[in-house]
């Protein structure tokens, strides 16, 4: 039981690492290139940013006050364990970009170019917050409502709320600030967001799914269960020209495994025939689990 203590433990730990790891990127991109120069790309961090301008509020105080109602509303819908995650990545982002704020005022801007600011702040904002997704909890703000609308609408990936979303609080920060090509350079801020969010949080899902014709199909299959570790299914097939009753072997690998499957398939059979196409997302064992929600 201790022993079994430990480890979950040394879990959580890696865990708070890793979002502690996320909110300083996050932090980094706000404190350091949007709001020194004013950018609002979006979510509540481009909101707090539009209203640092206004109250005399740091940016960090003001993330945490609007993050409250949020963090009310993640608590209903996904519970205690959510939360915990969540608020912890929160507090440390609010912080983090007050301390860095406090830590680099008076020393020049690292850039004072605002679309290069948008972009570098958005890519370090969006790893950021990506790396804190796949601990399974959010940055707060409208992320949780992404999270929401996830769990709702499943079939429509994160990316898309997010744009959606940071796009409204563009137009807020255009009528605001009374600067339609800052809001446009917070526009492509927002296309860097939702691309490199995409990245982290599904590129690693994307699998290869291949369809191999070849009379050394068993052999093949074998060598992909004992040296790759992965599973296969034979299809029956009938050749349309031929009329030949044939097998077709059938197998998804991740990426990663690709280059050794391709490998085998060559060594087993040079002349086998080889359909291959890309499989964005995979449900199963081995992959991802079907009945979690995800950002």
């Amino acid at each position: 039981m201790k022993h079994l203590s430990t480890r979950r433990l040394l879990r959580l730990l890696g865990r708070a690492c890793i979002i502690s790891f996320g909110s300083l990127l996050f932090a980094l991109g706000v404190a350091l290139f949007l709001d020194p120069l004013s950018i609002a790309p979006g979510g509540l961090s481009g909101v707090s940013i539009i209203l640092h301008t206004l109250l005399p509020l740091e940016t960090g105080v003001i993330y945490l006050l609007l993050n409250i109602p949020m963090l009310l509303l993640g608590w209903n819908h996904f519970g205690r364990d959510f939360l915990a995650g969540t608020v912890f990545a929160t507090l440390l982002i609010s912080l983090l970009t007050d301390a860095i704020a406090s830590a680099v005022a008076g020393l020049p801007l690292i850039t004072q170019q605002e679309l290069l600011a948008s972009m570098v702040g958005s890519a370090a904002t969006s790893l950021g917050a990506g790396i804190i997704f796949r601990c399974g909890c959010t940055t707060g703000g409208m992320d949780i409502l992404v999270k929401v609308l996830r769990s709702k609408f499943p079939h429509i990936k994160s990316g898309v709320f997010t744009t959606a979303t940071d796009a409204a609080v563009v137009l807020l920060s255009a009528l605001v600030f009374r600067n339609m090509e800052k809001a446009l350079i917070a526009a492509i801020g927002i296309i860097i967001y939702g691309f490199v969010l995409n990245q982290v949080l599904y590129r690693t899902d994307e699998a290869t799914m291949l369809f191999i014709v070849s009379r050394e199909n068993r052999r093949i299959a074998q060598r992909l269960l004992s040296e790759v570790n992965i599973g296969a299914t034979f299809l029956p097939a009938t050749g349309a020209y031929s009329g030949r009753s044939q097998e077709i072997l059938l197998c998804v690998a991740h990426k990663r495994l690709y280059a050794k499957v391709r490998q085998i398939i060559r060594e087993e059979d040079p002349a086998a025939f080889t359909m291959i196409t890309n499989a964005n997302e995979v449900y199963g064992e081995g992959f991802k689990d079907q009945y979690s929600i995800e950002m």
